[in-house]
């Protein structure tokens, strides 16, 4: 008989909380190429509890022919995992992406073959083949292909990292709490199946109620992932091209590099480009009629400097200058104004290049003319 008790309930809502946010995700605007790959990466989550829903529920007493389902594209996981972290940040996916699904392809369909087999032959091949050889295997698997693909994923988070720094002046604005949601939610599900699958490896058989609290655990991630995956979709970060730009035509060492970094300068100086928020090397790069890579060299090899780090001091320099000038607006409406993006990127940016804190600075250069505490708002 089905009956849905409590347990069957729990996991119950959260597959269909994980389901809907994941429809949503199909149709959300902004992202979708991105956001259809974390809607994949949830519905595959989801799967993973459905034999347990259906287990709890008595669906598998009533219903035999159900065992084998193609619930279980846990080798699906990594691959998700990883490109749509890749996707969520770059302009496209890898050359030849679809060979990372080439191992859950061979799975779903070894699963699918095992599905359609008569009642009777699915007893004896699951009691003579797959118990023994099968799942152990593709239980394994499963464990070393998401540790793989996690370490990717986190190596790739801080390649990109340390190019949000060289090439946009506000990263701040971009702030990568969501990416770590995700890659510590996935090192968690690793972590608690990794547990689990050595306690009944090497511990003690566990049946499906000894593995409840496990997938208790999962639908907690899940839940997480779908309202942070959701309050995400719509936010662009910037992208980066992985695929470096063709040589450049001149060679490195026939360009005085401190010339052209003081010239280029001087002219974001002059059209006051640093006002912008969100300014990035490539729309730089582009007024100023050269490419990424010279841009980058200039500043880097000309002025000792990255470009987040030149642009990011001339805003600073703007702001002492209308201190100086005995301008009475409050600090914030000012740091605004000159680009910064909010009060924790211009504090920090402000004490990186002065070396003090703003309100530190400007009460140490107007001690004999005090300015009035309700301007201050740093």
């Amino acid at each position: 008989m089905i009956r849905f008790g409590p347990w069957s309930t729990t996991l119950g809502l959260a597959a269909g909380f994980g389901a809907l946010v994941s429809v949503l995700l199909l149709a959300a605007p902004g992202n979708r190429a991105a956001n259809r790959l974390l809607a994949a990466l949830l519905g595959v989550v989801v799967l993973r509890l459905m034999p347990y829903f259906l287990g709890f529920a008595g669906f598998y007493d009533v219903h035999p022919w159900l065992s084998f389902a193609p619930f279980d594209l846990g080798l699906a996981t990594g691959p998700l995992l990883y490109l749509y972290v890749r996707r969520l940040v770059t302009p496209g996916l890898p050359a030849r992406w679809w060979r990372h699904f080439l191992p859950a392809s061979v799975m779903l369909v070894y699963t699918l073959c095992a599905f359609a087999l008569p009642l009777a032959r699915k007893h004896w091949w699951n009691d003579v083949v797959h118990e023994r050889w099968v799942d152990p295997l593709e239980s394994a698997a499963s464990i070393v292909s998401l540790a793989a693909y996690l370490v990717a994923s986190v190596r790739f988070q801080r390649r990109y990292q340390a190019w949000l720094e060289a090439n946009v002046s506000d990263r701040e604005m971009h702030h990568q709490s969501w990416f770590a949601t995700v890659l510590l939610s996935l090192g968690l599900w690793w972590g608690v199946t990794v547990g689990f699958e050595f306690m009944d490896r090497f511990l003690m058989r566990l049946n499906h109620h000894d593995r409840f609290p496990q997938y208790v655990f999962f639908s907690a991630i899940i839940v997480v992932l779908g309202l942070e995956g959701w309050r995400q979709a719509g936010h662009r970060f910037p992208q980066w091209s992985v695929r470096a730009e063709p040589p450049p035509l001149m060679m490195a060492s026939d360009r005085d590099w401190s010339e052209a970094a003081v010239d280029w300068a001087e002219r974001i100086r002059a059209g006051a480009w640093w006002r912008e928020p969100g300014l990035s090397l490539s729309e730089v790069a582009r007024r100023l009629g050269t490419n990424e890579t010279y841009a980058s060299r200039a500043f880097n090899q000309g002025l000792g400097r990255n470009f987040n780090a030149v642009i990011n001091a001339m805003r600073v320099e703007a702001v002492q200058a209308r201190l100086a000038s005995g301008e009475k607006k409050p600090m914030l409406e000012i740091a605004l104004e000159e680009g910064f993006a909010s009060k924790s990127s211009f504090n920090r940016v402000f004490r990186e290049h002065t070396g003090q804190s703003p309100t530190s600075w400007r009460t140490a250069h107007f001690r004999e003319n005090p300015i009035n505490p309700r301007v201050e708002t740093t």
